[in-house]
């Protein structure tokens, strides 16, 4: 017994969250493939859906679900950008800045304020309203130290986000081509409105190629915006904190430059294009991982819980940042 326990060590512990991830990421892509009309992505997050909140899966699945979200999405970023020109990501960034400037302002300026009107405390309001204008998790993870905010609050923010997600998962390509939105306004859109970065991705994939190359370039630039917010954050709420700097360490997308670092070589045409197509499609089986294990996280009995006034908030802000961001962009 002894023995079996030391042998199960020598594996490392993300390995059996990693291996259901798989399993379900290849049962996604094959129905994807017989039913293209809802695709593999949305495939991933259903079977993940239904098999945490049906049955009860192990504890030791947590660690490689949370390795997958954390690491391995932004090795799929950074694998992204193989395919991706600087000139084109420097040119669709100058085009989205502006648009990322005012749905990010106003959707937490809203945020706080219908926040305010609900008699929600201000920290909950205000994880809601980064993580949902933002970049989801990772916003609301980086600000929660700033904003004194308790677990149970960063755990509902958490859970509005998760909701939010899903249901733009779906929504989104359906409005997109019930507006008949070109590829390069449908990815504007998602990696301005879509909340968390592997959402915002997946979202521009559902729609086409260049919808997701997109999406990945103005959700990464966006996700620069947790920056400036962060160093505002104290004056607004008039508190010192000790974590801040440990937050912007924390916080800084690091693997951002990896990303236009691997575009650089691509657009002097450094990678040879047999490594960039398999690198390509390594990324774009990854990102169906990823949607695996944020299904792996919906907890319908945790939405459910939060009661109607954090949904309310999340719902409001939202529809806000889409609508803006939507109505700039057409």
């Amino acid at each position: 017994m002894q023995h079996d326990r030391q042998k199960d060590s020598f594996l490392p512990k993300e390995v059996w969250g990693m291996i259901i991830i798989v399993l379900i990421s290849l049962l996604s892509k094959s129905l994807g493939s017989l039913f293209p009309l809802i695709g593999g992505l949305l495939f991933a997050i259903m079977i993940g859906a239904i098999l945490q909140n049906t049955t009860k899966l192990p504890e030791a699945f947590n660690p490689g679900i949370n390795f997958t979200l954390k690491v391995l999405l932004k090795v799929a970023i950074v694998f992204l950008g193989v395919g991706l020109s600087l000139y084109d990501i420097l040119d669709i960034g100058q085009k989205a800045l502006w648009i990322i400037f005012f749905s990010v302002s106003i959707g937490i300026t809203m945020t706080y304020f219908v926040g305010k009107w609900l008699r929600i405390d201000k920290r909950l309001t205000l994880l809601i309203g980064i993580g949902t204008s933002i970049c989801g998790a990772t916003a609301i993870s980086a600000v929660k130290g700033i904003v004194g905010a308790k677990e149970d609050e960063t755990a509902y923010a958490l859970s509005t986000i998760v909701f939010f997600n899903l249901i733009a998962f779906v929504t989104y390509p359906i409005i997109g081509h019930l507006l008949h939105i070109s590829e390069l306004s449908f990815g504007i859109w998602a990696g301005t409105a879509v909340h968390d970065t592997s959402s915002a991705v997946a979202v521009g994939y559902a729609f086409g190629n260049e919808a997701g190359e997109v999406a990945t370039t103005v959700k990464l630039a966006r996700t620069l915006f947790l920056i400036p917010v962060m160093f505002i954050l104290p004056f607004i709420l008039r508190r010192k904190t000790r974590t801040v700097d440990t937050n912007y360490k924390k916080a800084f997308p690091w693997f951002v430059f990896l990303f236009l670092s691997v575009s650089v070589l691509h657009t002097f045409g450094l990678i040879p294009v047999f490594i960039e197509s398999c690198l390509t499609s390594t990324s774009k089986f990854m990102i169906i991982m990823v949607m695996a294990a944020v299904g792996l996280q919906v907890r319908v009995k945790d939405i459910i819980q939060l009661g109607y006034k954090p949904l309310l908030t999340g719902f409001i802000a939202s529809i806000t940042c889409a609508v803006i961001s939507l109505l700039l962009i057409l």
